[in-house]
């Protein structure tokens, strides 16, 4: 089992993702919804394809470190998922299946054939359903802390209980949509465990007060039709291990060593089992990082982005 610690410091922002020089934003249709993408790199650079996580997460939230970081080197589209960032709004129940078809349409109207991927949580799960059901298209897949990797969440039953409890789905958009922007910045802090700060609490407070308002205006729950379809009352409804061994790309698993949403073990166990289907897989652990590792440590989580990318052939 290839595995290892990568250590570093805490650089200075790099400057968002939208400051990236000649970077480009697509808003277009497809499957009766918006998706919005944003684009940098030159068009002769190999692509790669970054989707963010779940609930108050978007492409300018997740990537504000990375996106900068690889563009120079990289022909790079971070996807908004529907009812993320400025793709809204959508109409529907979005499971699993549902954002696969709305995947699979927006890469082809954006005309990618072969590219590689970035996914964070949910978007690393999708990632990794993606390329088990389209292996001719993807190179290589930089997963961090990916869902859908385990037979149950910590308190599954009172989550379960949440979720099934009239007017609970939307009480944290209410409650945040009320917040100031000192609420806000102890909002974003709380994302960060201890040893790690935002490298722009002031642009990135700005984002997520952007998501909540978005998620307010359109009476969006709180949580991802991807997540709720999961959540049963004592294990998940469906999850990635059956699917992860169909994987044929070389893969990068990253996990912020304090994390608590994805544990050590199950992030063996994929990895494990993305080599058996004759795949390379790497595991790499990020210190004083938890879930959100891209933004907590950029220092360490972008070179190991990078060195990996650098290593496929395209």
């Amino acid at each position: 089992m290839s595995e290892g610690t990568q250590n570093g410091t805490v650089p200075e922002s790099i400057g968002g993702l939208e400051s990236v020089p000649e970077g480009r934003h697509h808003l277009f249709e497809v499957c009766g919804g918006p998706i919005s993408v944003y684009e940098a790199g030159d068009a002769g650079d190999p692509a790669v394809v970054m989707l963010h996580g779940a609930m108050y997460d978007e492409s300018r939230f997740s990537f504000d470190q990375l996106f900068p970081y690889l563009s120079s080197s990289y022909h790079l589209y971070a996807i908004d998922t529907p009812r993320h960032g400025k793709s809204r709004p959508w109409q529907g129940f979005l499971d699993r299946f549902r954002l696969l078809e709305i995947l699979d349409e927006t890469l082809a109207h954006l005309e990618l054939e072969r590219f590689s991927m970035v996914g964070l949580s949910m978007g690393g799960a999708l990632c990794i359903d993606y390329a088990a059901r389209h292996p001719q298209k993807v190179v290589s897949m930089v997963l961090f802390e990916p869902g859908g990797l385990g037979e149950k969440v910590d308190a599954e039953l009172l989550t379960w209980l949440y979720i099934k409890t009239p007017g609970l789905l939307r009480y944290l958009n209410k409650r945040y949509s009320k917040n100031d922007r000192a609420k806000n910045l102890k909002l974003l802090e709380s994302l960060y465990v201890k040893g790690s700060k935002p490298v722009d609490p002031a642009r990135l407070a700005g984002i997520l007060e952007d998501e909540i308002k978005g998620k307010f205006e359109h009476a969006e729950n709180d949580m991802d039709d991807w997540q709720l379809s999961a959540i049963g009352p004592l294990r998940l409804k469906w999850n990635l291990l059956d699917t992860i061994p169909l994987i044929q790309c070389p893969t990068l698993w990253l996990r912020g060593a304090e994390s608590v949403l994805v544990k050590q073990h199950e992030m063996e166990r994929a990895a494990k089992l993305a080599r058996t289907g004759g795949a390379e897989a790497t595991l790499l652990l990020i210190e004083n990082a938890g879930h959100m590792l891209p933004l907590e440590q950029p220092a360490k989580a972008n070179p190991a982005v990078k060195q990996f990318l650098d290593s496929q052939s395209y």
